[in-house]
């Protein structure tokens, strides 16, 4: 883009600075305003085709303050890794019968005594 566009200056915290950057990495991007140009532009584009405007499209939930607290705690004492991956396991934990997560820890296990054997 030439010179003669308008600045503008935005303020971002470190995490937001940090993804944008190894963003930029993964996907070759050559500097901050290409990347918020192209970020604008497809954040419109994805409004006005009616799209969901969470980062990856999934379901977005909002948990009020108490339901945060209690998975920050979770993380803290390390039973999650992340307030996301808990709510994840939680999910899965819900909808997956028994049986088949039964049958899929035996079939890992059977195919793990079988590569352990050809070694």
């Amino acid at each position: 883009m030439s010179d003669e566009g308008t600045k503008i200056t935005i303020r971002m915290g470190s995490e937001e600075i940090q993804m944008m950057e190894d963003f930029m990495s993964d996907h070759d991007i050559g500097n901050r305003s290409d990347f918020i140009r192209d970020a604008i532009k497809g954040y419109i584009a994805s409004v006005k085709a009616g799209q969901p405007q969470n980062a990856e499209g999934g379901i977005f939930v909002r948990l009020n303050d108490v339901q945060m607290d209690t998975l920050d705690a979770l993380v803290q004492t390390g039973i999650a890794v992340s307030g996301e991956e808990y709510i994840r396991k939680c999910v899965l934990d819900k909808i997956i019968p028994k049986s088949i997560e039964d049958d899929a820890i035996e079939n890992a296990f059977r195919a793990a005594q079988m590569k352990a054997a050809l070694k």
